[in-house]
């Protein structure tokens, strides 16, 4: 099997500064705002370059995968650390807790279609020890062709595109497509005696500012928000598998 596409292999083995949306333009707007820049200053983001994006060579940040005792965390961008860095968010908080390796499989603007097509390439190859998948909003439709990989989402053009306009119509088709998604990810680790824990991300990153504090770009959940969430990964794990 190949592996499949997905969009952070366009930075594989790149480092970088800024990822949208978290982008230069937008931090320096915010730094204008003294009570952001209040902020930024307390985390240590004051600087630009304080938080960076190391993209491995399969697209994914962090470092290259070596199979085995490893944590394998599948999502969008809540998981994936948008305006983060890599040590505040909830795979790396899990993975050292139980102290095991982390593999972040999570991209903005993955969808549930996108985790399970990532699932069932990797888990086999990583033979982690556990799995935890972040699902993303439901909203969001991957179709593939033979030369393109595009993920719908709403608000955006649909292309004219008569089915993809037909499946946002009726919202039952997105509870039904994400929750499918989510029982093949349960399948493949179940196949593999893998141990799986699922949530539904934004039910934990969705929340008031006050709760969750926030990201560089102002639209992700910041620190606190990622260590709850960790939290209550630790707590279920402990429950079912520890």
């Amino acid at each position: 099997m190949i592996a499949p596409w997905h969009f952070g292999m366009r930075y594989a083995g790149q480092t970088l500064d800024w990822l949208p949306t978290d982008t230069q333009e937008s931090f320096e707007r915010m730094m204008q705002n003294p009570v952001h820049r209040e902020y930024f200053k307390q985390k240590g983001w004051d600087q630009p370059g304080a938080i960076s994006y190391c993209i491995n060579s399969n697209g994914f940040r962090g470092e290259d995968f070596t199979p085995g005792n490893c944590l394998v965390s599948l999502g969008c961008s809540y998981s994936m650390g948008i305006g983060l860095p890599e040590s505040v968010i909830w795979p790396t908080l899990v993975g050292n807790s139980i102290g095991i390796k982390s593999y972040n499989l999570s991209w903005p603007g993955a969808s549930a279609d996108t985790c399970f097509m990532l699932a069932q390439y990797w888990i086999p190859i990583l033979k982690p020890a556990l799995v935890v998948v972040a699902a993303p909003p439901q909203h969001r439709l991957d179709l593939l062709s033979e030369q393109e990989h595009t993920t719908y989402m709403p608000g955006q053009d649909l292309v004219q595109d008569e089915f993809v306009q037909k499946w946002f119509v009726v919202d039952r088709n997105a509870e039904l497509n994400n929750t499918r998604n989510k029982y093949a990810i349960k399948g493949v680790c179940a196949e593999h005696n893998i141990p799986c824990l699922v949530y539904n991300a934004h039910e934990y990153f969705a929340r008031s500012r006050e709760e969750v504090e926030y990201a560089r770009d102002y639209m992700h959940a910041g620190p606190q928000g990622h260590k709850m969430f960790s939290e209550r990964i630790l707590d279920d794990w402990r429950k079912k598998y520890a």
